[in-house]
């Protein structure tokens, strides 16, 4: 695996079904109001990523380092089986997949042979897994052992880590949502350094078919 993409991957998997209700009234300056509109949120998007299947969308992910003087972009596609599959595809400029599925996974780079590898067996991997379900699981309230959560527009939150980790350096994740299928429009995470990374998602199909094949060979 190219390990330059993999604290790319580690940042910015992870959002996919931060799903957030849409209010009519504007945020209430009474903190005990704002509380309860935030657990009202999350309490809908548990419900909300119960009804749903499948994912299937496109993005764009803009990293900004410090050391270059211009973005790095890449776009791609992505597919989500639940409760256990993904699929994370690189289409430009640098192809390249990544695969989970239940305790396994597969990695491919442009035309190298893929890589299979298990979970247990692979701290790396098993790491970007673990982000990957902690944001498409939709227990919200679990994070708030890891995350101070709060709801800053009608259709955005912030999290802000809780205690420093030097092995995900994120100082705060912004997710911005859409007003029509209330999946994540816009993920900006940034970093302790300075660096960032934002993900914009669209084309959004809910509860289609999907090809299982997405879910067994890099590039079917």
């Amino acid at each position: 695996m190219n390990i330059s993409l993999v604290p790319v991957l580690v940042l910015c998997l992870f959002a996919l079904p931060l799903l957030l209700a849409l209010f009519s009234t504007p945020l209430s300056a009474d903190p005990a109001n704002g509380q309860a509109q935030l657990e009202q949120l999350l309490s809908e998007i548990r419900d909300r990523v119960n009804t749903t299947a499948t994912v299937q969308c496109t993005f764009e992910q803009e990293r900004k380092l410090s050391v270059f003087d211009r973005p790095i972009l890449f776009t791609g596609k992505m597919a989500l089986s639940r409760p256990d599959k993904l699929r994370w595809e690189n289409v430009s400029p640098i192809p390249s997949v990544l695969i989970f599925a239940g305790d396994r996974g597969i990695r491919c780079n442009d035309d190298a042979p893929p890589v299979h590898f298990e979970l247990e067996k692979d701290p790396i991997m098993n790491m970007v897994a673990e982000q990957i379900w902690t944001w498409v699981d939709g227990d919200y309230a679990r994070l708030r052992s890891k995350y101070d959560i709060t709801l800053t527009a009608d259709r955005e939150i912030e999290l802000v880590p809780l205690t420093s980790d030097l092995s995900r350096p994120i100082a705060r994740i912004r997710v911005t949502f859409a007003s029509g299928n209330l999946h994540p429009e816009t993920i900006v995470i940034h970093e302790t350094e300075g660096d960032s990374t934002t993900i914009r998602f669209a084309d959004y199909q809910l509860n289609q078919p999907v090809d299982d094949k997405l879910f067994t060979a890099c590039y079917p």
